[in-house]
C-alpha cells in the first residue's frame, strides 16, 4: 500500500508511543490493549516500508527513519491543532455576531423596528447592516462576508436559497394634478405622465422595464433616482408621478399624493430572506431570521 494512504488513526498512535517510548503507555493513554498498538504499529511500519521503532522489553526507542517522520507528523497535527483553535475563536465571535445585508427599501421602512427588537431580546448581540440592492448582496453572499439578505427575489438563482416572506406590489404615488380618481392603474396608463424612476440597479425598476418591454411601452422618465425616499419626496412636491415599491410607501407621509396600486400581471415581487445555499446559520442569525419572519409581515 503507498505511503499516501496510511490511515491517520496509525499515526496518531504512532506520535503516542513516540512521545511516551513505550507501547504500553500509548495503549493506556488511547484506552486499548498494548497487543492492539503493536500491531497498528507494524501496520504502520509495512505501509511506509521501514522500522520505526527499535524495541527492547523495557522501551520502544524511535529509529533514525522513525525520528524523521516522527518530527514531519508532529509538526502536521500542531498546525491542525491551530487551525482547529483558530475555527473555535471564529465560531465564539459568531456566536453574537451577525452581518447581514438589506435592501435600501426596507432598511428605510421595515429595518429599524427589527432590529430594535432584537437588541431588546438579546442586549449582548452585535448586528452588522450593509444597505446594498440584490446584485451586489450576491456577491457579498458568495464571499461570506454577510449571513443573509433581506430584500426582493433574484430570480434564476441556483447557488442561493430564497425564503419568500411577503409579497410587495408596485404602486404609483399620484399628486393631485395627475389624479382622476382610479383606484387603479395599469403601466400602459402611466406611461405618459412624467414618471419618477429608481435606477436600474433596484429590483422595482428591473420590475418595471421587464412589463415595459413585454407590452413595447415607452416611459416618460423625467427624473431617475437611487433611493425611494427620493421618488416619494419628488411626487409629494408635485413633479411627477412615482413608481415604487407598495413597502416603500411609509417613508414620508402621503397627504401630498395618492398611492394607487399598479394592475398589471407580474407587477408584483416576493420579499424576504436570501441566503447562500449550504451556509450554517448560528444561534443568533437562526433567532434574527425567525424576528424577519414575523415582523416583515406586520403593517
Amino acid at each position: 500500500m503507498a505511503a499516501n494512504n496510511v490511515n491517520l488513526k496509525l499515526l496518531q498512535t504512532f506520535l503516542l508511543a513516540a512521545e511516551h517510548g513505550s507501547f504500553r503507555r500509548a495503549a493506556e493513554e488511547s484506552n486499548r490493549s498494548p497487543s492492539a498498538v503493536s500491531m497498528q504499529i507494524r501496520d504502520l511500519e509495512a505501509q511506509v516500508g521501514m522500522s520505526l521503532f527499535i524495541r527492547t522489553p523495557q522501551r520502544a526507542n524511535l529509529t533514525p527513519e522513525g525520528r524523521v517522520l516522527y518530527e514531519q507528523v508532529s509538526n502536521a497535527m500542531a498546525e491542525v491543532q491551530a487551525g482547529l483553535a483558530r475555527l473555535s475563536e471564529v465560531a465564539a465571535q459568531r456566536r453574537g455576531h451577525v452581518k447581514i445585508a438589506c435592501a435600501p427599501t426596507l432598511a428605510s421602512t421595515r429595518l429599524g423596528r427589527i432590529l430594535a427588537t432584537f437588541k431588546l431580546r438579546y442586549p449582548r448581540s452585535l448586528v452588522d447592516v450593509k444597505e446594498t440592492p440584490p446584485t451586489a448582496a450576491l456577491t457579498l453572499l458568495q464571499e461570506q462576508e454577510v449571513e443573509l439578505y433581506i430584500g426582493p427575489e433574484v430570480p434564476g438563482l441556483s447557488d442561493f436559497q430564497f425564503e419568500p416572506i411577503l409579497e410587495d406590489h408596485l404602486v404609483a404615488c399620484v399628486p393631485a394634478d395627475f389624479d382622476d380618481g382610479a383606484q387603479s392603474f395599469l403601466l400602459s396608463e402611466v406611461a405618459n405622465y412624467p414618471l419618477i424612476l429608481l435606477d436600474r440597479q433596484t429590483a422595482s425598476r428591473a420590475l418595471i422595464d421587464r412589463i415595459s418591454a413585454d407590452q413595447n411601452l415607452t416611459l416618460n422618465m423625467q427624473y431617475e433616482v437611487q433611493n425611494a425616499y427620493t421618488a416619494i419626496a419628488l411626487a409629494s412636491a408635485g413633479l411627477g408621478v412615482a413608481l415604487v415599491p407598495e413597502i416603500a410607501v411609509p417613508m414620508l407621509p402621503a397627504a401630498e399624493f395618492r398611492v394607487v396600486r399598479i394592475a398589471d400581471p407580474q407587477s408584483s415581487r416576493s420579499v424576504g430572506i436570501l441566503t447562500a445555499k449550504g451556509y450554517v446559520q448560528h444561534s443568533y442569525s437562526e433567532q434574527l431570521i425567525e424576528l424577519i419572519r414575523t415582523e416583515l409581515c406586520r403593517p
